[in-house]
């Protein structure tokens, strides 16, 4: 029975070159990675550099068992909708290895696993791999497969400092292994905390994020009437959570504003410094599990949910399209925290050549092909003369203002700003604000006018 000294031996005998079916391949001689069942190596074939994934079991009694797994890994992969959060494999083989024959799958190379990527600990990067396996394993369940094996080796990490997830339906049936639900629970405790088996909460290393100490806690439970069943009542969890207690949220928001700048506020602060802006933006991003939809972003016509997302050169998301070229802000805080607000001031942009015309409008498949907002929404591009399928997963959308503006970022419905009653107050400042520079002098008049009439129709 070949075990995994020998076949690295073997490999080594052969001076790092295979002939596999798709051409003859250059191993680098260090392994990526060794596993339970396998070994990585990082190669060369045909000029494209891939991964190799040898499978050599332990076990010759399970052997013939192992390899349809093997098998079975490649087939379901092939079979699901290309995701970018799915790994990408590229040929299934068997390679000679004296008596015995290896199975080999070739797979697309990818940056690191999620072991080595947790020297990057963060709040972001928490909730983002949360939102990536709930997203991903609710997707593998639709599609009838259970992981069974999800762990920190198993999570990749791409060039886009995107998660992948590899080592699909390999989980082995045949032995116990932990659900789908509970592993979501054990890698999430990992990454904040450096392992699993330790009394310690998430909310120990990121205070902000409280809200998962509960998620956590419920994946990992062995009580059938507490533990979640479904990604579907972790989600649902979550949601529920989002439903934050109107003082909390005002004071979250101050607090976020007033460390910023601890020197100028409460009352005032106009800001042009753009690593503050950053820093500011930043923060705000880090608590928006906490803030949910509760914070808006409105002119005197309309108001958005605010979901921020901070972009290059002095660009700025303010949802999952529109985006605005920041120039200053001016804040306002006081101690009754009602009256605080956050005033963009954003400049004109110029327009982007889509198809040979100026749009403000439009989209970026793949992070590399510039499509038209159209095409966008049809899921559907038509490239020199061809109709190809858009993998919505794959659109990020922009849509720029082509004007200089003003906008303010305030919690709906519990800053004063936002209520009815000033409707016709923010109308007649918009108004002042496209023909005079704001001053202090100015938002201070419209925060009177705004707690006047708050007042008369709370009277």
């Amino acid at each position: 029975m070949l075990d995994k000294y020998t076949f690295e031996e073997f490999v080594k005998a052969e001076r790092y070159r295979l002939s596999l079916g798709l051409g003859d391949c250059i191993l680098e001689p260090m392994p990526l990675g060794r596993g339970e069942n396998g070994i990585v190596y990082k190669a060369r074939i045909n000029d494209t550099v891939v991964a190799l994934k040898f499978f050599i079991g332990d076990d010759e009694a399970n052997r013939k068992a192992y390899l349809n797994d093997f098998r079975k890994e490649y087939i379901n992969i092939s079979l699901l909708e290309t995701r970018r959060n799915i790994v990408q494999y590229i040929d299934f083989d068997l390679l000679p290895v004296n008596s015995e024959e290896i199975p080999v799958l070739v797979m697309k190379l990818y940056k690191c696993s999620l072991k080595e990527y947790r020297s990057s600990l963060s709040p972001e990067i928490f909730v983002k791999l949360f939102h990536f396996l709930t997203d991903t394993v609710q997707f593998l369940h639709s599609m009838g497969v259970e992981h069974r094996n999800i762990k920190p080796q198993n999570i990749l990490i791409d060039n886009h400092n995107e998660f992948v997830l590899t080592d699909i339906a390999f989980g082995d049936s045949r032995t116990q292994t932990n659900n789908d639900i509970y592993t979501i629970g054990s890698v999430l405790k990992w990454y904040a905390l450096g392992e699993v088996n330790v009394d310690a909460s998430v909310s120990s290393v990121f205070p902000g994020l409280k809200m998962y100490d509960e998620v956590v806690r419920r994946c990992l439970s062995s009580d059938l009437k507490d533990c979640f069943h479904t990604v579907d009542e972790i989600l649902a969890y979550v949601e529920i959570q989002k439903e934050r207690n109107p003082k909390e949220l005002m004071q979250e928001f101050s607090l976020i504003c007033r460390k910023n700048f601890p020197k100028e506020l409460p009352e005032f602060v106009h800001c042009t410094d753009h690593k503050k802006i950053s820093k500011l933006m930043s923060d705000f991003i880090s608590k928006m599990d906490f803030f949910g939809n509760h914070i808006v972003y409105f002119t005197d016509v309309e108001r958005n949910v605010f979901s921020p997302h901070v972009g290059k050169n002095g660009f700025y998301k303010f949802d999952n399209s529109t985006e605005f070229k920041v120039l200053d802000i001016w804040i306002h805080c006081d101690d009754t925290m009602q009256n605080d607000y956050i005033l963009v001031h954003h400049s004109n942009t110029l327009p982007e050549k889509v198809n040979g015309k100026d749009s403000y409008k439009w989209a970026v498949y793949d992070k590399k092909m510039l499509i038209s907002w159209p095409e966008a929404m049809n899921g559907y591009a038509e490239i020199e003369g061809d109709i190809i399928p858009l993998d919505k997963t794959k659109i990020e959308l922009f849509n720029r203002a082509p004007r200089e503006g003003y906008i303010f970022i305030a919690l709906n419905q519990l800053h004063s700003l936002t209520f009815p009653a000033n409707i016709g107050t923010l109308r007649d400042y918009f108004f002042r604000f496209s023909f005079s520079y704001v001053n202090r002098l100015i938002l201070e008049d419209m925060n009177n006018l705004a707690r006047q009439h708050l007042a008369a129709v709370r009277g």
